[in-house]
């Protein structure tokens, strides 16, 4: 047979609220996307391709139940944040969650190609990824908005803050495999070349805050790779933050599995999990301290332009805000350890009904992902579109225990070329 290679295109796949890195949610069920074997190796195009380097797959996820309008306000011309005076209590603390959520996975591919062979189908890919994620409980901004209470004596009990980035590069090669006419299976191996990490878990901060002064006690630890160095000051605060020295600082594996399964002609199912693995990273561990310490708390600003440099009230706050957060957390035994990340275990289950001769078909896909410390889950129901060989659509409506959205997915696929172009989450704010 001759083969035949088609170059594709992704420009933009921005996934708000579904941080998974993977190909976007609404190509799962389009018949000529190459790239859906991310979600299930088992489901592979019947053509090969090649990928454009560095712009054959960019892939943005954002996951957070919280939004920018949740933090900044308009006051007048200026934008400040919630812990502005002009701010009250009632309209910033109603739109938090007991646990405020900011995740994003980023996925660049490098290079991918896809080819038939080995009795099955194979794929090749090359990419680099980014997974950061913030984990911030109420009491937390409660106690930065509000602080003491008009009694003689306020406590706060904060527990769960997490700060996390991990980057590294990955190598992954899939292999699918028809067992019958109906049946098809799918395995992919990753090799995970690690670059830089981070994180910073606070597990406990005990506030006690009087008429005189407050008293700070603190349970937790910091983790970074050589990239990434911290400068201290004698008490232990955060003095700075610079680059060190980049480096393969962490290895590790992943597997993906996956089935699909035509049981009717015109019905199929489909289930997989991806990203079973791990990656073993090399760093310096810092505790915090738990000697107690006096804090003086956060020093809000008024809405006015500082007259002398001409900043506005937000750059004026977060930077305040920064410098609080330094001196409210103090670290010692900076130590050489090393530290395992899970990967965030994808389960996606899927189900599509085609009608008109495949020309439309109907999909319900089920996405959880087991991650630490947040499990993310996913109903999605698809309603495709093959009007022609060259153009495909895909609208999808989604609920999770996050967010609901709609999202859309144009897929041009004249013969030897490959360009789509959607998002699983189209923000409307």
């Amino acid at each position: 047979m001759k083969l035949k290679s088609y170059i594709y295109i992704i420009v933009l796949a921005i996934a708000s609220f579904s941080a998974n890195g993977q190909a976007p949610h609404s190509s799962y069920f389009m018949e000529n996307m190459p790239t859906k074997h991310a979600l299930n190796p088992a489901l592979t195009p019947d053509f090969n391709y090649v990928s454009m380097p560095a712009l054959g797959g960019i892939q943005i996820g954002l996951n957070s139940n919280v939004g920018l309008g949740t933090f900044l306000y308009p006051i007048g011309n200026e934008m400040v944040t919630a812990l502005n005076k002009s701010v009250s209590n009632e309209e910033f603390l109603g739109k938090l969650k007991d646990n405020n959520i900011i995740e994003n996975d980023i996925r660049i591919g490098i290079i991918s190609c896809g080819f038939k062979g080995i009795g099955g189908y194979n794929t090749i890919e090359v990419s680099a990824r980014s997974i950061s994620g913030i984990y911030l409980p109420y009491e937390l901004f409660e106690f930065a908005k509000i602080g003491q209470l008009d009694t003689p004596d306020t406590n706060y009990d904060i527990q769960g803050i997490n700060f996390s980035s991990h980057n590294f590069a990955e190598v992954a090669l899939g292999h699918s495999h028809k067992i019958t006419d109906k049946i098809t299976i799918g395995a992919k191996l990753k090799i995970l070349v690690g670059i830089l990490s981070g994180e910073a878990e606070i597990e406990r901060l005990n506030i006690h805050m009087s008429q005189d002064k407050w008293i700070i006690k603190e349970n937790g630890r910091t983790f970074l790779t050589p990239g990434l160095q911290v400068q201290y000051k004698e008490n232990g605060e955060i003095d700075n933050f610079d680059t060190g020295t980049f480096g393969a600082d962490g290895m590790g594996f992943g597997l993906d599995l996956g089935v699909s399964w035509k049981l009717l002609n015109s019905l199929r199912l489909s289930a997989s999990v991806t990203d079973l693995g791990f990656i073993s990273w090399e760093g310096a561990e810092a505790l915090v301290s738990p000697d107690p310490f006096e804090f003086e708390g956060f020093h809000h600003f008024g809405a006015e332009k500082d007259p002398i440099t001409g900043d506005s009230p937000l750059k004026q706050e977060t930077d305040q805000i920064k410098e609080d957060l330094r001196s409210l957390i103090r670290f010692e035994n900076n130590t050489e350890v090393k530290s395992m990340q899970k990967l965030a275990t994808t389960i996606n289950v899927g189900a599509e009904y085609a009608i008109l001769r495949n020309k439309i078909s109907f999909g319900l896909l089920s996405s959880t992902r087991v991650g630490m410390p947040h499990v993310w889950t996913e109903l999605m129901a698809t309603a495709n579109f093959r009007p022609a060989r060259w153009f495909h659509a895909t609208i999808n409506g989604s609920v999770s225990n996050v967010a609901q959205s709609v999202g859309l997915m144009l897929n041009f696929c004249p013969k030897g070329f490959n360009f789509f172009i959607g998002s699983d989450y189209i923000p409307f704010k």
